[in-house]
């Protein structure tokens, strides 16, 4: 079993290869989840290569849906494997998995529709930060998440977009190349709907600047981005 793991704002997306089974691969599967959980509990599994589920694989999967739910969160799945899909359906479980065809469509739902069991009705920020630095993603969502702000972080335009149409943030922060940048359909839609919304530019050196300094100047042009008219 192999994984591909990467970060959509608040979600954890693993994309999973090979077998959902009893052993060494249900362990493998189970130890990288419970690696996630810390950073947040809204997980979507990308079951497009999973060739076989065991009984065993299932149950880890309601467990950690269950284990979700009970920290306000959601596990969710998307484009299910031929297998993946007869599995669900044969155990009449699918109705307690939200299963969605793609990667943006289940996206999507994290931040438009209501979850069951108790979980949160949707994830609220404020501010889409799109940068393609880790680092300072990081940075930005704690400087801005102690004054108060919910944040969202992406690295690349095709998800910045994705999360833009999905949760409509009051301002979004992004490196000022990928403002510039107008080449693809992405960036130019991305970029089309960054004009009607509160905007805020990142330059290129910002990285070299002191931590403190560009702190309490990327705070000033938040406030005011976002001060009402």
């Amino acid at each position: 079993m192999f994984f591909e793991t990467r970060r959509v704002g608040d979600i954890a997306i693993v994309r999973i290869r090979g077998r959902i089974v009893e052993g060494p691969e249900s362990i493998s599967l189970q130890r990288h989840l419970d690696d996630l959980m810390p950073f947040g509990p809204h997980i979507l599994l990308h079951l497009a290569d999973v060739d076989f589920v065991d009984s065993s694989g299932l149950g880890l999967l309601v467990r950690y849906l269950t284990r979700t739910r009970n920290a306000r969160g959601s596990l969710k799945l998307c484009a299910l494997s031929a297998k993946a899909d007869e599995v669900l359906r044969l155990t009449r479980l699918r109705s307690i998995f939200d299963a969605y065809e793609t990667e943006s469509d289940a996206i999507e739902a994290f931040y438009r529709r209501p979850d069951a069991a108790g979980a949160h009705a949707r994830l609220q920020p404020d501010i889409l930060c799109v940068e393609p630095s880790a680092d300072v993603q990081v940075y930005v969502r704690e400087v801005l998440g102690q004054a108060g702000y919910g944040v969202l972080t992406a690295g690349n335009l095709p998800d910045a977009l994705i999360l833009l149409q999905a949760t409509r943030p009051k301002l979004v922060i992004v490196a000022s190349a990928l403002r510039a940048t107008r080449d693809t359909h992405t960036a130019e839609k991305f970029n089309r709907l960054v004009d009607a919304t509160n905007v805020v530019e990142l330059p290129s050196t910002f990285s070299t600047y002191d931590a403190g300094e560009a702190g309490e100047r990327l705070l000033h042009q938040v406030r005011a981005a976002m001060r009402p008219m």
